[in-house]
């Protein structure tokens, strides 16, 4: 029986020892292998920051035919960032002349999620059937994420399909992520009428219409502004909300019966929003319920109204300076707050 524990003891002591020798001399092959790659990217960046300089294409070709398309698609679009113009557009065309277009796609398909965002996003580099090819498939990636990033990059290139469609593929989930504000915000003025389908669909997701409100209200087309009025008062109040900042943006006073009826709303979001577009509008029939809402409930909302009172104009600062004087409230005191800022500035 002694013999047996002594024997397992002996095996299992040499497969923790043959164990660790593996374990160091991957340790030793992988840190060989960081060294290389470290100085590898040193080679390219050097390369990269001498050709915007002289524009040798040749030598910065022959360079990154010995590099690995893995560090220049790291590396190299890292450079990228920090460029803008023709000097990007050069380098970019020197890589498409190189095997990293290739690579790029079959990382699309292929990669963890982070490396197919990132070659959603490379992809712009490098138009062409190609390439939109590769991103109307990554509609259809796993990832949320990396779905959007598609559309975005599709965008860019000018072959976005119909907005319902990209929604549609994004799937439910997808929309509820920031980036789509992105994507929202990066189309063209001419696709407009699209996203205005979306804020106005009553069924679709109060994401989704405040994400296409805001987009809109960006682009300062008065085209929209009847629609964000009759939006102010869309039972959602995320998308009431969007719509009155919208209308702030727009500035204009046609809104303004919208706007008063807004701050008496039961959503502090609301309220916040109409208050901080009656100060942009400057309208001064609001001086009276902002007035009011400098006892709010909400701090945001008492903010919104001290800040717009000052905005409007001589009434609203008279409004200001009669509430700081009456006795301690939460009225007296956000007024006085307001003041004071105004005194510190």
């Amino acid at each position: 029986m002694l013999f047996y524990v002594w024997t397992l003891s002996i095996v299992i002591g040499s497969i923790a020892l043959a164990t660790m020798v593996v374990l160091v001399v991957l340790r030793v092959f992988h840190e060989r292998g960081r060294a290389r790659d470290t100085i590898l990217r040193g080679e390219l960046m050097t390369s990269l920051i001498r050709f915007s300089e002289d524009g040798d294409r040749q030598s910065l070709m022959a360079v990154l035919e010995e590099i690995p398309d893995a560090i220049v698609a790291d590396s190299g679009f890292e450079f990228l960032s920090l460029l803008r113009g023709g000097e990007r557009h050069r380098i970019e065309q020197v890589f498409a002349e190189t095997g990293l277009p290739d690579f790029v796609r079959r990382r699309l398909r292929k990669g963890n999620e982070a490396e197919r965002i990132h070659s959603a996003e490379m992809l712009t580099a490098f138009p062409g059937t190609g390439s939109v090819d590769a991103l109307l498939d990554a509609l259809g990636d796993r990832s949320r994420e990396a779905r959007i990033a598609a559309a975005i990059s599709l965008n860019a290139l000018g072959a976005l399909p119909p907005l319902q469609t990209v929604l549609e593929r994004i799937g439910p989930k997808g929309l509820r992520s920031r980036r789509l504000i992105d994507l929202f915000e990066s189309l063209p003025a001419d696709r407009g009428d699209e996203l205005l389908g979306n804020a106005l669909k009553a069924d679709g997701t109060p994401f989704v219409r405040a994400a296409a409100i805001e987009a809109l209200s960006l682009s300062g087309d008065y085209r929209f502004l009847s629609a964000m009025e009759r939006l102010a008062r869309d039972p959602s109040p995320e998308v009431a909300a969007a719509a009155l900042r919208a209308i702030g943006r727009f500035g204009h006073p046609t809104a303004s019966e919208t706007v008063l009826a807004a701050l008496g709303s039961t959503d502090w979001e609301v309220r916040k929003e109409a208050a901080e577009a009656a100060g942009r509008i400057g309208i001064a029939e609001a001086v009276e319920p902002l007035t009011s809402l400098l006892g709010d409930g909400e701090w945001a909302v008492r903010y919104a109204a001290g800040k717009s009172l000052k905005e409007i104009g001589t009434a609203g600062m008279e409004a200001l300076q009669r509430t700081a004087m009456e006795e301690t409230s939460r009225s007296q005191r956000t007024a006085s707050l307001i003041l004071s800022e105004g005194l510190a500035a």
